[in-house]
């Protein structure tokens, strides 16, 4: 943090003492360019009177800086402020010309005359241009300040959303925990050894969730091994019933998706394409690369998704679907679309599309069974 500052002040300087040359040279070369027009030569002594002359301006820059950054011209106090700075003004041109008159007898082609005669000669526009310089380091540091309230807000617009998806999420767990531990206690009373295999899958399940927990996008492959440990405890519940078959390609498999996002849409395939049919249901979870968008399809069997309790016709989404949908939406904005449907032929037909941005796939064991499918 020290090496910045002090990098940031070496470049501060540097800028001022840039600045303040440039001044000194185009001022000597109207000057060469006034004397060549009367005949005259402009000597060296005349070319360093006046670079003195402009230097002696550049050594209270930073003072002006601190003038500045101390009392700014705000709407509370612009009126003190100003007549500090006035002041400060004031006391610069009486001491850079008190420091001239000194000169004036030891330098060829410097201001001659006593510090009356200077500053009456020169005070007014001396002032105009230190109150100019002023200016602009107020406009310099209304603009830093400027830039830092954008990139505070820009850190906090961040944090919030970071945290209205940890909400989300969060509220995404306990939904799930709720119907699989009501599960577990319908088995338990039915097939001890079932029940136990589930609660062993469940917390399974939970740890690879939490070994993820502080990202909001994971690959999609990564994601299908999360997805299949959720399977792994319904097919204890429903078993021979469920039946599930997944077809990502491999582009898609590299794909960054929101971390937790298939196992509400397939618990949401469950409910209406298992749970509420007599004999076996099929999902089919489906992931194709559209050039710079990725397409998930979740499809069921089913008898489709219930109409919403208010006699619409538009599908009841429930809290899965609903967070889910959210999500999407402080994740990509404008670019997402999480669309419900239920076809002439059955079922439900869940598709989110969302850009399309490769991450690196972490390679399992069961990573390549799944993009071939079931």
């Amino acid at each position: 943090m020290v090496a910045i500052r002090l990098s940031r002040s070496a470049s501060t300087a540097l800028v001022i003492f840039g600045v303040w040359t440039t001044f000194g040279l185009l001022s000597s070369a109207q000057a060469a360019i006034f004397f060549a027009q009367v005949g005259q030569h402009m000597t060296w002594g005349a070319v360093g009177a006046r670079m003195l002359d402009w230097y002696t301006c550049a050594i209270f820059t930073p003072v002006f800086f601190w003038f500045a950054e101390h009392f700014p011209i705000d709407r509370r106090h612009w009126r003190t402020n100003i007549f500090v700075h006035l002041a400060v003004s004031s006391v610069a041109v009486v001491l850079k010309y008190s420091f001239l008159a000194w000169l004036s007898s030891r330098i060829p082609g410097a201001p001659r005359g006593g510090l009356g005669v200077l500053l009456a000669s020169n005070f007014i526009i001396e002032s105009m241009i230190i109150w100019a310089v002023i200016a602009i380091i107020h406009g310099i540091l209304f603009y830093r300040r400027w830039q830092e309230r954008e990139q505070l807000a820009v850190e906090l617009r961040s944090r919030l959303t970071e945290a209205q998806l940890d909400v989300l999420k969060a509220q995404l767990r306990p939904h799930f925990l709720f119907n699989t531990l009501n599960s577990i206690s319908t088995l338990i009373h039915t097939d001890a050894d079932a029940a136990d295999r589930m609660v062993v899958q469940l917390a399974d399940l939970l740890r690879a969730s939490l070994e993820s927990s502080g990202k909001h996008e994971i690959t999609l492959a990564e994601e299908l091994r999360l997805l299949e440990r959720y399977l792994d405890i319904m097919r204890v519940r429903h078993e021979d019933r469920l039946s599930v078959a997944m077809r990502v390609s491999p582009r898609a498999s590299r794909a960054l998706v929101p971390h937790f996002i298939l196992q509400p849409l397939v618990e949401n395939a469950i409910e209406h394409g298992i749970a509420r049919r007599a004999g076996a249901g099929r999902i089919v979870v489906d992931a194709a690369d559209l050039e710079d968008r990725l397409e998930i399809r979740v499809v069921d069997d089913g008898c489709g998704a219930q109409p919403r309790n208010n006699g619409g016709s538009a599908p009841d989404e429930g809290i899965g679907l609903g967070n889910t949908r959210l999500r999407l939406r402080q994740l990509y904005g404008d670019e997402q679309s999480l669309r419900l449907e239920n076809p002439d032929s059955g079922g439900t037909v869940v598709t989110i599309t969302i850009p399309l941005r490769e991450g690196t796939v972490e390679r399992s064991r069961n990573a390549d069974a799944m993009l071939v499918g079931r």
